[in-house]
């Protein structure tokens, strides 16, 4: 069947739908619609409405862009060595990097932060991976202590019932390791009371916490004690339940660009990093990175947004007496691919600078190399970066409290030509892998 027409309007009421007196029933597929290649409405000279037949293309209208809210979250602070902590380089020989998982608290508290050892299942695959660090991982943060079932979490609202979670650093007493639970119970009286099952065997204050990879699932006894093992999530997936629909969640959505420091002083010879991960679809990528021969202390920034990292790896030898730090800037990815800055609406800490200063679009070489930019565009807010910071006035250095909101309105041509068989429109290029 082509088509189906018929006279409107359409009402979907979901759980809305209730007899005086009794309370709303919410069932488990209660959540918003859906459309293929999003929405449009009828150019009302289209008269006599061809109803009949099957020729495509027959039906003049307007379509309605993706208006999506892809990221909204505060990044945490910029920051040098968060990666790696200075370190001579050894050619072909992996920086060593950050290990431990390490909470925040105070205005933070809430706000996404790096976190290690994250298990994800790159696109393309069904097996699990472990990425060495997560960059700003997380939609809230909670508070456990080792063997208990309550985490205290900054909002709870967030959350739902039957929700599994993957809790950073929460697997073990050094704080390496994560750890999946599932949301028991949620308090009504304040913001921040939880409980959960199985209970963290770690303490860990104000941990970022985000999605794990099952959904739906019901609160069921454990498998160990009631018979055949009850389904458990094995990776982290940034994404929320909607009903039927798992919808993008932008509070995880924050992927930005790494930073390489060279932190002392003396004649260097220019030594390349090849830095290795996914991005915020858990597809691999790769980018080159050249610190150059240099006087004095400096630091390059990369091009491309990078949600885990696998491995920095330097491809020649630094200079005895020269040292080398990992980190992160300010430059961040978005989550469709922006073609145009008018394609985007972008706020940063409380503005919208009006202007496109600090905005670069996709990348849209084919394939994509390991020295091109984002495949899909980037924001730079601040100085932290190659280019110039968003606005003239407004371009705050990440601090943990400032916001970064973008919206993306793709054009007609992205939602209209992306397909199954082809979802360079909507999301780039292929990165590049080596």
């Amino acid at each position: 069947m082509a088509d189906t027409n018929f006279r409107g309007p359409v009402v979907s009421m979901g759980s809305l739908e209730v007899q005086s007196g009794t309370a709303a029933t919410i069932e488990p597929f209660d959540g918003p619609n859906a459309a293929y290649q999003g929405y449009a409405f009828l150019d009302v000279r289209g008269v006599p409405y061809p109803s009949e037949g099957l020729q495509p293309g027959r039906v003049p209208a307007f379509l309605v862009g993706a208006h999506a809210f892809t990221v909204d979250n505060k990044p945490s602070a910029a920051n040098a060595t968060a990666l790696g902590s200075s370190q001579t380089a050894t050619s072909l020989l992996p920086l060593t990097l950050a290990t431990v998982t390490v909470g925040i608290g105070g205005a933070n508290a809430g706000n996404p932060v790096l976190a290690t050892n994250i298990p994800i299942i790159p696109q393309g695959t069904t097996s699990v991976a472990t990425a060495a660090i997560a960059l700003d991982f997380g939609f809230t943060t909670g508070t456990t202590v080792a063997n208990s079932s309550t985490v205290n979490v900054a909002d709870n609202t967030q959350l739902q019932v039957g929700q599994w979670i993957i809790i950073g650093g929460a697997g073990n007493s050094t704080n390496t390791q994560p750890f999946f639970t599932q949301v028991q119970s949620i308090t009504t009286t304040n913001f921040t009371g939880v409980t959960c099952l199985p209970v963290p065997p770690a303490a860990i204050s104000n941990g970022p916490i985000g999605q794990a990879n099952l959904y739906g699932a019901t609160l069921l006894p454990p498998g160990t004690q009631f018979g055949p093992s009850t389904a458990a999530p094995n990776a982290h997936n940034p994404n929320a339940q909607a009903g039927l629909l798992r919808v993008h969640n932008p509070r995880e959505m924050i992927a930005r660009n790494v930073s390489i420091g060279l932190a002392t002083g003396g004649v260097a010879t220019a030594v390349t990093f090849l830095v290795t991960g996914w991005d915020v679809w858990r597809q691999p990528m790769s980018e080159l990175i050249t610190s150059p021969a240099t006087t004095s202390a400096t630091t390059t920034w990369g091009k491309k947004a990078f949600k885990y990292i696998a491995a920095i790896t330097p491809q020649s030898a630094s200079t005895a007496q020269n040292s080398y730090g990992a980190g992160f800037g300010d430059v961040f990815g978005m989550a469709l691919r922006a073609d145009a800055y008018e394609q985007t609406s972008i706020f940063w800490n409380g503005c919208n600078a009006g202007t496109s200063l600090g905005f670069t679009a996709a990348a849209t070489t084919a394939p994509a190399s390991n020295t091109t930019g984002d495949v899909r565009g980037t924001i730079q807010v601040s100085t932290n970066g190659g280019g110039s910071g968003y606005g003239v006035t407004n371009a705050t250095v990440s601090n943990g409290t400032a916001r970064l909101t973008i919206v993306q309105n793709s054009g007609v041509w992205n939602m209209i030509t992306a397909t199954p068989n082809n979802t360079v429109p909507m999301f780039g290029v292929a990165n590049s892998t080596n």
